[in-house]
């Protein structure tokens, strides 16, 4: 089963996003989905029902040890770099820590990654517009989307379909710290 560790946002903020996708229409990238966007915390990948009781229970352990908390999405960046884009992302700088817990908490479980909180909200398909992916992104590193409560985080499945991806929550586990 494919799955994630997210922070999901709210309603309002889908929709401020969607707004700033709008300037990336006619470009050769792939928007994500309103419904779909949110925080990546760490991404499993293809885990075994086995695993996923163990993520489980380390996810319920971590989503205890912290308190609700306001985060503010700011920041257009990508990933890899300006010079081979993949991913278009907004950023969160609060969101750090608890994705650096939820990477410790799984590290046995999982490879261990480098903490970078994103919300991916376009996959570039080729470089054939870089320069207005650029430009993009330079009119917009600087930019406000809004502020939401991160309250509780969820394990979902991810399923891919010829129409995108679809995803499901598998279990929530609500901070309590």
């Amino acid at each position: 089963m494919r799955c994630f560790v997210a922070a999901e946002i709210d309603e309002e903020l889908r929709k401020k996003i969607a707004i700033l996708q709008k300037q990336l229409s006619g470009l050769d990238v792939k928007l994500v989905e309103p419904r779909n966007l949110h925080f990546t915390l760490k991404f499993l990948g293809d885990a075994e029902e086995s695993v996923i009781s163990e993520v489980s229970a380390k996810l319920k352990e971590t989503a205890a040890n912290f308190k609700p908390f306001d985060a503010v999405i700011k920041t257009v960046g990508v990933f890899p770099g300006l010079n081979y884009m993949r991913v278009i992302w907004l950023g969160c700088e609060e969101i750090f820590g608890l994705q650096q817990s939820v990477e410790d908490a799984l590290s046995s479980i999982s490879k261990k990654e480098k903490p970078s909180p994103h919300l991916t909200i376009a996959r570039v398909r080729s470089p054939k517009d870089k320069d207005k992916l650029i430009a993009f992104v330079e009119k917009n590193k600087a930019i406000e989307i809004g502020s939401f409560v991160v309250d509780k985080i969820k394990l979902k499945k991810s399923t891919l379909t010829p129409k995108g991806p679809v995803y499901e929550d598998i279990e929530v586990f609500e901070l309590r710290g």
